[in-house]
Protein backbone atom coordinates (compact mmCIF):
# COMPACT_ATOMS: atom_id res chain seq x y z
CA UNK A 1 0.00 0.00 0.00
CA UNK A 2 1.28 3.48 -0.95
CA UNK A 3 0.08 4.91 2.33
CA UNK A 4 -1.83 3.27 5.32
CA UNK A 5 -3.48 4.27 8.58
CA UNK A 6 -2.82 1.42 10.99
CA UNK A 7 -5.41 1.21 13.92
CA UNK A 8 -4.15 -0.79 17.20
CA UNK A 9 -7.34 -2.26 18.12
CA UNK A 10 -5.47 -3.16 21.66
CA UNK A 11 -5.09 0.32 22.94
CA UNK A 12 -8.44 1.10 21.80
CA UNK A 13 -10.14 -1.93 24.35
CA UNK A 14 -7.09 -0.72 26.80
CA UNK A 15 -8.26 2.90 26.67
CA UNK A 16 -11.91 1.94 26.93
CA UNK A 17 -10.93 -0.26 30.02
CA UNK A 18 -9.26 2.95 31.34
CA UNK A 19 -12.30 5.42 30.98
CA UNK A 20 -14.44 2.57 32.45
CA UNK A 21 -11.75 2.14 35.69
CA UNK A 22 -12.66 5.46 36.52
CA UNK A 23 -16.39 5.22 36.91
CA UNK A 24 -18.48 3.86 39.27
CA UNK A 25 -20.51 0.58 38.06
CA UNK A 26 -23.79 2.71 37.91
CA UNK A 27 -22.13 5.44 36.00
CA UNK A 28 -23.00 4.34 32.10
CA UNK A 29 -19.95 5.31 29.05
CA UNK A 30 -21.11 6.88 26.15
CA UNK A 31 -17.96 6.04 23.38
CA UNK A 32 -18.39 9.17 21.16
CA UNK A 33 -17.70 7.08 17.13
CA UNK A 34 -19.02 10.11 15.40
CA UNK A 35 -16.33 11.40 12.06
CA UNK A 36 -16.06 8.11 11.28
CA UNK A 37 -14.45 6.95 14.75
CA UNK A 38 -12.34 10.25 14.77
CA UNK A 39 -11.04 9.21 11.62
CA UNK A 40 -10.12 5.33 12.87
CA UNK A 41 -13.20 3.56 11.14
CA UNK A 42 -16.43 3.87 13.15
CA UNK A 43 -18.06 0.47 12.27
CA UNK A 44 -14.69 -1.47 13.45
CA UNK A 45 -14.30 0.29 16.86
CA UNK A 46 -18.08 0.81 17.31
CA UNK A 47 -17.77 -3.26 17.17
CA UNK A 48 -15.13 -3.64 19.83
CA UNK A 49 -16.63 -0.73 22.09
CA UNK A 50 -20.03 -3.10 22.05
CA UNK A 51 -17.35 -6.09 22.80
CA UNK A 52 -16.19 -4.43 25.46
CA UNK A 53 -19.37 -3.41 26.98
CA UNK A 54 -20.22 0.32 26.34
CA UNK A 55 -23.33 1.66 27.15
CA UNK A 56 -24.17 3.76 23.88
CA UNK A 57 -22.53 5.15 21.14
CA UNK A 58 -22.77 9.03 19.97
CA UNK A 59 -22.59 9.97 16.64
CA UNK A 60 -23.51 13.43 14.77
CA UNK A 61 -25.62 12.67 12.13
CA UNK A 62 -28.61 10.45 11.44
CA UNK A 63 -26.87 9.08 8.37
CA UNK A 64 -23.67 8.28 10.91
CA UNK A 65 -26.19 6.36 12.97
CA UNK A 66 -27.58 4.45 10.31
CA UNK A 67 -24.34 2.81 8.94
CA UNK A 68 -23.55 1.02 12.13
CA UNK A 69 -26.91 -0.01 12.02
CA UNK A 70 -26.58 -1.53 9.06
CA UNK A 71 -23.17 -2.83 10.28
CA UNK A 72 -24.74 -4.82 12.87
CA UNK A 73 -24.33 -2.49 15.61
CA UNK A 74 -27.04 -2.78 18.50
CA UNK A 75 -26.54 -0.90 20.90
CA UNK A 76 -28.28 2.42 21.73
CA UNK A 77 -27.05 5.09 19.49
CA UNK A 78 -27.43 8.88 20.50
CA UNK A 79 -27.51 11.21 17.60
CA UNK A 80 -25.55 14.19 19.60
CA UNK A 81 -27.06 17.34 17.40
CA UNK A 82 -30.90 17.85 16.88
CA UNK A 83 -31.59 16.88 13.21
CA UNK A 84 -31.79 20.11 10.34
CA UNK A 85 -35.06 18.72 9.10
CA UNK A 86 -37.41 15.68 9.39
CA UNK A 87 -36.82 13.70 6.68
CA UNK A 88 -34.71 11.30 8.63
CA UNK A 89 -37.62 10.76 10.96
CA UNK A 90 -38.12 7.23 9.30
CA UNK A 91 -34.60 5.84 10.16
CA UNK A 92 -35.11 7.41 13.12
CA UNK A 93 -37.77 5.17 14.44
CA UNK A 94 -37.42 2.20 11.99
CA UNK A 95 -33.24 2.10 13.56
CA UNK A 96 -34.44 2.94 17.31
CA UNK A 97 -32.14 6.11 17.56
CA UNK A 98 -32.11 8.61 20.41
CA UNK A 99 -32.29 11.89 19.12
CA UNK A 100 -31.07 15.42 20.57
CA UNK A 101 -33.46 18.08 21.21
CA UNK A 102 -33.36 21.63 21.73
CA UNK A 103 -35.48 23.96 20.12
CA UNK A 104 -39.19 24.30 20.73
CA UNK A 105 -39.86 24.52 17.07
CA UNK A 106 -38.33 21.49 15.93
CA UNK A 107 -40.74 19.67 18.20
CA UNK A 108 -43.50 21.28 17.40
CA UNK A 109 -43.07 19.60 14.28
CA UNK A 110 -41.40 16.51 15.72
CA UNK A 111 -45.14 15.86 17.29
CA UNK A 112 -46.61 16.11 14.27
CA UNK A 113 -45.07 14.39 12.76
CA UNK A 114 -44.60 10.99 15.09
CA UNK A 115 -48.58 11.00 14.84
CA UNK A 116 -48.17 9.77 11.34
CA UNK A 117 -45.72 6.34 12.46
CA UNK A 118 -47.83 6.10 15.81
CA UNK A 119 -44.18 5.17 17.45
CA UNK A 120 -42.76 6.92 19.95
CA UNK A 121 -39.04 8.89 19.74
CA UNK A 122 -36.67 8.71 22.07
CA UNK A 123 -35.43 12.16 23.36
CA UNK A 124 -32.53 13.35 24.91
CA UNK A 125 -33.20 17.19 25.48
CA UNK A 126 -29.89 19.28 25.67
CA UNK A 127 -29.03 22.50 27.63
CA UNK A 128 -27.30 25.56 26.91
CA UNK A 129 -25.02 25.55 30.12
CA UNK A 130 -22.03 28.13 28.56
CA UNK A 131 -20.95 26.83 25.49
CA UNK A 132 -22.84 29.40 23.09
CA UNK A 133 -23.07 26.78 20.64
CA UNK A 134 -27.02 24.94 20.68
CA UNK A 135 -28.92 23.86 23.60
CA UNK A 136 -31.80 25.10 25.47
CA UNK A 137 -31.55 28.01 28.36
CA UNK A 138 -31.24 26.72 31.68
CA UNK A 139 -34.20 29.02 32.52
CA UNK A 140 -36.38 28.05 29.64
CA UNK A 141 -35.79 24.24 30.25
CA UNK A 142 -38.49 23.45 32.53
CA UNK A 143 -40.97 25.02 29.90
CA UNK A 144 -39.35 23.11 27.22
CA UNK A 145 -39.93 19.75 29.14
CA UNK A 146 -43.47 20.82 29.60
CA UNK A 147 -43.98 21.29 26.11
CA UNK A 148 -42.54 17.45 25.80
CA UNK A 149 -44.21 16.16 28.17
CA UNK A 150 -47.40 17.30 26.73
CA UNK A 151 -46.91 14.96 23.72
CA UNK A 152 -47.18 11.16 24.52
CA UNK A 153 -45.45 9.93 21.89
CA UNK A 154 -42.23 11.49 23.08
CA UNK A 155 -40.05 9.63 25.81
CA UNK A 156 -37.29 11.96 26.97
CA UNK A 157 -34.42 9.29 28.65
CA UNK A 158 -31.94 11.62 28.97
CA UNK A 159 -30.77 15.33 29.72
CA UNK A 160 -27.72 16.76 28.71
CA UNK A 161 -24.78 19.61 28.38
CA UNK A 162 -21.50 19.75 26.87
CA UNK A 163 -18.47 21.68 28.59
CA UNK A 164 -16.46 24.48 27.28
CA UNK A 165 -13.54 24.37 28.94
CA UNK A 166 -12.95 21.23 30.86
CA UNK A 167 -9.42 20.85 29.25
CA UNK A 168 -7.90 23.87 30.41
CA UNK A 169 -6.21 24.37 33.88
CA UNK A 170 -8.49 26.99 35.19
CA UNK A 171 -11.52 25.45 36.66
CA UNK A 172 -13.98 28.20 37.07
CA UNK A 173 -16.31 28.56 33.90
CA UNK A 174 -15.87 24.42 34.36
CA UNK A 175 -17.50 24.33 37.91
CA UNK A 176 -19.74 27.49 36.59
CA UNK A 177 -21.85 24.92 33.81
CA UNK A 178 -21.47 22.59 36.67
CA UNK A 179 -23.50 24.69 39.26
CA UNK A 180 -26.24 25.99 36.34
CA UNK A 181 -26.24 21.99 35.44
CA UNK A 182 -27.05 20.92 38.75
CA UNK A 183 -29.47 24.02 39.81
CA UNK A 184 -31.75 22.75 36.56
CA UNK A 185 -31.52 19.01 37.51
CA UNK A 186 -32.50 19.79 41.15
CA UNK A 187 -35.48 21.99 40.05
CA UNK A 188 -36.95 19.27 38.11
CA UNK A 189 -39.50 17.40 38.94
CA UNK A 190 -39.21 14.26 40.71
CA UNK A 191 -42.34 13.35 38.07
CA UNK A 192 -39.96 13.75 35.14
CA UNK A 193 -38.41 10.38 35.46
CA UNK A 194 -35.51 11.26 33.35
CA UNK A 195 -33.12 8.32 33.67
CA UNK A 196 -29.79 9.63 31.99
CA UNK A 197 -28.52 13.00 33.09
CA UNK A 198 -24.97 13.70 31.59
CA UNK A 199 -22.19 16.27 31.42
CA UNK A 200 -18.41 14.85 31.09
CA UNK A 201 -16.71 14.66 27.61
CA UNK A 202 -13.30 13.14 28.04
CA UNK A 203 -11.54 15.94 30.15
CA UNK A 204 -14.43 16.33 32.55
CA UNK A 205 -14.16 12.20 33.04
CA UNK A 206 -10.72 11.97 33.83
CA UNK A 207 -10.55 15.40 36.03
CA UNK A 208 -14.22 16.40 37.16
CA UNK A 209 -15.17 13.12 39.04
CA UNK A 210 -18.79 15.09 40.05
CA UNK A 211 -19.54 15.50 36.72
CA UNK A 212 -19.88 11.51 36.08
CA UNK A 213 -23.74 12.11 36.92
CA UNK A 214 -25.51 8.60 34.75
CA UNK A 215 -23.04 9.04 31.85
CA UNK A 216 -20.04 10.23 30.24
CA UNK A 217 -19.47 10.91 26.99
CA UNK A 218 -16.05 10.12 25.93
CA UNK A 219 -14.54 11.15 22.98
CA UNK A 220 -10.87 11.80 22.18
CA UNK A 221 -9.75 10.00 25.37
CA UNK A 222 -10.47 6.66 23.71
CA UNK A 223 -8.23 7.25 20.90
CA UNK A 224 -4.96 8.62 22.41
CA UNK A 225 -1.71 6.08 20.64
CA UNK A 226 -4.52 4.14 18.66
CA UNK A 227 -3.22 5.28 15.25
CA UNK A 228 0.03 4.94 12.77
CA UNK A 229 -0.27 6.97 10.16
CA UNK A 230 2.70 5.41 7.31
CA UNK A 231 3.01 6.17 3.62
CA UNK A 232 6.26 4.59 1.32
CA UNK A 233 9.24 6.07 -0.50
CA UNK A 234 8.37 6.71 -4.32
CA UNK A 235 11.67 8.49 -5.15
CA UNK A 236 15.21 9.15 -4.01
CA UNK A 237 17.32 12.09 -5.22
CA UNK A 238 20.38 14.36 -5.03
CA UNK A 239 19.78 17.90 -5.88
CA UNK A 240 23.10 20.54 -6.39
CA UNK A 241 23.89 23.55 -4.17
CA UNK A 242 20.66 26.36 -5.20
CA UNK A 243 18.41 23.64 -6.59
CA UNK A 244 14.53 24.33 -5.74
CA UNK A 245 11.80 21.81 -4.34
CA UNK A 246 8.26 21.88 -5.18
CA UNK A 247 5.46 24.63 -6.13
CA UNK A 248 6.54 28.06 -5.69
CA UNK A 249 9.88 27.09 -5.06
CA UNK A 250 9.74 27.51 -1.07
CA UNK A 251 12.27 25.77 -0.33
CA UNK A 252 15.89 26.14 -2.19
CA UNK A 253 18.70 24.02 -1.10
CA UNK A 254 22.11 26.34 0.48
CA UNK A 255 24.17 22.90 -0.07
CA UNK A 256 24.14 19.92 -2.36
CA UNK A 257 21.14 17.41 -0.39
CA UNK A 258 19.93 13.91 -1.12
CA UNK A 259 15.59 14.10 -0.16
CA UNK A 260 13.34 11.49 -0.87
CA UNK A 261 9.76 11.59 -2.40
CA UNK A 262 6.80 10.38 -0.47
CA UNK A 263 3.67 9.33 -1.68
CA UNK A 264 1.85 11.35 0.52
CA UNK A 265 -0.01 14.45 0.43
CA UNK A 266 -2.99 16.66 1.15
CA UNK A 267 -5.48 14.89 -0.32
CA UNK A 268 -4.71 12.04 1.97
CA UNK A 269 -5.03 14.51 4.82
CA UNK A 270 -1.61 15.16 5.29
CA UNK A 271 -1.85 18.80 5.52
CA UNK A 272 -0.41 21.19 3.50
CA UNK A 273 0.60 23.51 6.43
CA UNK A 274 3.20 21.33 7.11
CA UNK A 275 5.02 22.72 4.17
CA UNK A 276 8.86 23.40 5.37
CA UNK A 277 8.10 22.98 8.79
CA UNK A 278 6.73 19.14 9.53
CA UNK A 279 8.79 16.18 9.87
CA UNK A 280 8.49 12.47 8.99
CA UNK A 281 10.76 9.36 10.14
CA UNK A 282 12.07 7.51 8.26
CA UNK A 283 14.53 4.66 9.81
CA UNK A 284 14.35 6.34 12.90
CA UNK A 285 15.90 9.10 12.35
CA UNK A 286 13.43 13.00 11.64
CA UNK A 287 13.41 14.03 8.06
CA UNK A 288 12.28 17.82 7.35
CA UNK A 289 10.15 18.35 5.06
CA UNK A 290 11.49 20.41 2.09
CA UNK A 291 8.89 22.60 -0.08
CA UNK A 292 4.95 22.20 -0.75
CA UNK A 293 3.32 19.64 0.30
CA UNK A 294 1.59 18.33 -2.85
CA UNK A 295 -1.89 16.82 -3.27
CA UNK A 296 -0.13 13.10 -3.97
CA UNK A 297 3.28 13.84 -3.07
CA UNK A 298 5.95 15.40 -0.15
CA UNK A 299 9.69 15.47 -0.10
CA UNK A 300 12.17 15.39 2.69
CA UNK A 301 15.44 16.05 3.54
CA UNK A 302 17.38 13.04 4.27
CA UNK A 303 20.21 13.41 6.91
CA UNK A 304 23.76 12.84 5.76
CA UNK A 305 24.57 8.97 5.72
CA UNK A 306 21.31 7.98 6.05
CA UNK A 307 20.48 5.40 3.41
CA UNK A 308 16.95 5.54 1.94
CA UNK A 309 15.23 3.27 -0.42
CA UNK A 310 11.90 3.60 -2.69
CA UNK A 311 9.24 1.18 -1.03
CA UNK A 312 11.12 2.01 2.46
CA UNK A 313 8.35 3.09 5.31
CA UNK A 314 8.32 6.61 6.53
CA UNK A 315 5.62 7.22 9.38
CA UNK A 316 4.03 10.59 9.49
CA UNK A 317 2.29 10.03 12.73
CA UNK A 318 3.45 7.24 15.21
CA UNK A 319 6.53 5.71 16.42
CA UNK A 320 9.81 4.14 14.92
CA UNK A 321 12.91 2.90 16.03
CA UNK A 322 12.52 4.39 19.76
CA UNK A 323 11.01 8.34 18.13
CA UNK A 324 7.77 9.31 18.03
CA UNK A 325 5.68 12.07 16.24
CA UNK A 326 2.52 12.38 17.52
CA UNK A 327 -0.88 14.07 16.42
CA UNK A 328 -0.29 16.32 18.80
CA UNK A 329 2.80 17.30 17.26
CA UNK A 330 1.39 17.86 13.83
CA UNK A 331 -1.32 19.87 15.21
CA UNK A 332 0.77 22.36 17.30
CA UNK A 333 2.83 23.03 13.43
CA UNK A 334 -0.57 23.25 11.91
CA UNK A 335 -1.96 25.89 14.88
CA UNK A 336 -4.85 23.16 15.38
CA UNK A 337 -5.75 19.98 17.73
CA UNK A 338 -5.29 16.72 17.60
CA UNK A 339 -8.97 15.92 16.67
CA UNK A 340 -9.06 17.53 13.49
CA UNK A 341 -5.53 16.34 12.46
CA UNK A 342 -7.17 12.67 12.64
CA UNK A 343 -10.17 13.55 11.41
CA UNK A 344 -8.31 14.97 8.06
CA UNK A 345 -6.73 12.22 7.26
CA UNK A 346 -8.69 11.16 4.15
CA UNK A 347 -11.15 8.32 2.38
CA UNK A 348 -8.38 6.74 0.13
CA UNK A 349 -5.75 6.07 2.97
CA UNK A 350 -6.78 2.76 3.74
CA UNK A 351 -7.82 1.56 7.44
CA UNK A 352 -5.73 -1.79 8.58
CA UNK A 353 -6.80 -2.70 11.77
CA UNK A 354 -3.75 -4.80 14.16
Amino acid sequence: MRTQLIVDTSAFRSNLQTIRSLLTPRTKLLAVVKADAYGHGATVLSSIAMQEGVDYLGVATVDEAIELREAGISVPILILTEPTDLSSLPGILYYNLSLTVYSEMFIRSLSKAVETFHKPVKIHVKVDTGMSRVGVAPEEAIPFMDLLKAQPLFHVEGMFTHLATADSEEDSFTLQQLQRFNELKNALSKSEKISLFHVANSAATIRFPEAHYDMVRVGIALYKNVLTFKTRVLFVRDIPSGTSVGYSRTFIADKPLRLAVLSVGYADGYSRLLTNKGEVLLHGKRCPIIGNVCMDMTMVKLPEGLIVSPGDTATLIGTQSGETITAQDVAALTQTIDYEVMCSIGKRVPRVYV
